[in-house]
């Protein structure tokens, strides 16, 4: 019996959406159906595929036990999203010390909390500060910001700090405020007219960050929803509880202490996001207006976007783990210092057993954008493509005719210098080998010589659907001979018979 085939993860994330999406084991694979319709598809994974993140992005369908507890054995966690939030997220704990929690749980009146804002904060406004040259409106909201950044080393207290953040961020997107969202030209004129510039943070219809209007305020939370789940689980292999925040208030089902630490990610999420803006081109079929307004991304983009899971896991790690050390420096009790997600004490350890052995090469700190087509923003297959087929096709129907206007120009100016490239020269050279080499392959040809009207007759009408680089490849002849013959105006030497014959 044959193995069931299993599939390798791509990056450690296998992404799931649709509708009626089912997760289950088969034959000890974690198996994975989901899709629209009839466009389905299903994908097999092995305990030895290496599965870092399931990320299931849909509201119908199933997950059975079985599957749960395959993801628990091989370490994998489920991250559940819909509509930019996030549902629900399930990974092994961590160590479980108490002192460490109760240190968190104190650490919102305490000075350890202090320390830890004051950190994620500076370090959120020095990546905001780095951000704002690049921006439209970044020279005049620099001031602002390099104030902030100032005088948050001096606040004492978490009010302070927030004040201080809440300006810098109100300058930071006030600098974003004019930058555009690239759409095809021919896709701008049928969409609303602020989808086409980033506008405010606000929403038009709740006035905050939720439920976003235009295309990349939705970006942006989805890729925050993203951060928010790599967060909670770093909080969770730290024994850290997620829903124990800092200065973010608790708040019935939601994860205040990770929306604390991934604060200091954000700059990173902008940076990624202000890439996609200026770098790629968008499709309007990418997104989708609400009833009430709102923009959505398509599952098939957010699956492409959630690709960047790794991407902010490794950003997230060191400050994760800086906050549990920090906390259990104020621990009641000894608390070790613990680096799962990092792995420093690891690192450390081998360093000074042997400093010269060869180092692990380190996540990528930017996560790889879409390949998307450069005119109409389709996903492209390939990462080296510029264009898509169509696009292409249309570039060099509308290229074509200057070209060959602009080559006859060039051709008729060589001429009449004498320094024509058809004549002479490399040119020459290379017409005068190639002939050469035909002429030996003539003299060393024994066979036969056919009648003429045989060719014609048996092997050229087979060849009229054969393609002008087929021929090429099988006779070693020029495309212009090529085409004479398919025409029918030339007949080849009857060694090159045989390779015709199986073209036709």
């Amino acid at each position: 019996m044959q193995p069931e085939p299993s599939e390798p993860a791509d990056r450690g994330i296998c992404v799931a959406r649709g509708y009626g999406i089912k997760i289950n084991i088969h034959r000890g694979h974690l198996t994975v159906h989901d899709g629209v319709a009839d466009h389905r598809r299903t994908r097999r994974f092995h305990r030895t595929a290496k599965l870092k993140r399931l990320v299931l992005i849909g509201t119908t369908g199933y997950l059975t036990f079985d599957a749960l507890r395959w993801l628990h054995d091989t370490g994998a966690a489920l991250v559940h999203l819909n509509k930019g939030e996030l549902i629900a997220t399930s990974v092994a704990r961590g160590p479980d010390f108490p002192a460490l929690r109760r240190a968190q749980a104190l650490a919102a009146t305490e000075s350890s909390g202090v320390e830890i804002a004051r950190d994620i904060l500076a370090t959120k406004i020095d990546g905001q500060r780095a951000l704002l040259d690049d921006l439209p409106g970044g020279r005049e909201n620099t001031e602002p910001i390099t104030r902030a950044s100032r005088e948050l080393k001096t606040a004492t207290d978490l009010p302070a700090l927030l004040v201080i953040e809440a300006q810098a961020a109100s300058a930071y997107w006030k600098a974003w405020s004019m930058q555009p969202i690239p759409f095809p030209s021919r896709d701008a004129s049928n969409l609303p007219k602020h989808w086409t510039v980033f506008g405010q943070r606000a929403s038009l219809i709740t006035g905050g960050p939720r439920l976003a209007t235009n295309p990349a305020n939705a970006i942006l939370n989805y890729l925050y929803a993203l951060l928010e789940a790599e967060t909670t689980l770093a909080c969770h292999a730290l024994g850290l509880d997620p829903g124990l925040g800092i200065f973010h208030t608790d708040r019935r089902d939601r994860a205040s202490l990770a929306l604390d630490l991934m604060e200091a990610c954000r700059p990173a999420v902008d940076a990624y996001v202000f890439a996609l803006l200026t770098q790629r081109t968008l499709s309007a079929r990418e997104f989708v207006e609400t009833r009430e307004g709102g923009c959505r991304i398509t599952p098939r983009f957010a699956a492409q976007l959630a690709s960047t899971c790794e991407v902010w896991q490794s950003h997230v790690a060191p400050v994760v783990e800086q906050a549990a050390h920090t906390l259990a420096g104020h621990a009641p009790s000894r608390v070790p210092t613990l680096t799962p997600l990092t792995r420093g004490n690891w690192k450390r350890a081998w360093d000074q057993r042997a400093p010269d052995r060869r180092q692990l090469r380190t996540r990528s700190e930017f996560a790889v954008l879409p390949s998307t087509c450069r005119d109409c923003g389709a996903s492209l297959p390939d990462r080296r493509r510029r264009y898509c087929d169509d696009c292409r096709a249309d570039r060099f129907a509308d290229g074509a005719p200057a070209g060959r206007q602009r080559a006859a120009e060039v051709l008729a100016q060589l001429r009449t210098e004498q320094r024509d490239p058809a004549h002479g020269g490399r040119a020459a050279q290379l017409r005068g080998r190639k002939n050469a080499a035909h002429q030996a392959a003539v003299r060393e040809w024994h066979g036969e010589r056919p009648d003429p009207e045989a060719f014609r007759s048996e092997i050229l009408p087979g060849l009229r659907r054969a393609r002008i680089a087929e021929l090429v490849a099988a006779t070693g002849l020029s495309e212009h001979y090529c085409s004479l013959i398919r025409l029918g105006k030339k007949v080849p030497h009857p060694r090159h018979w045989a390779a015709l014959r199986s073209l036709s």
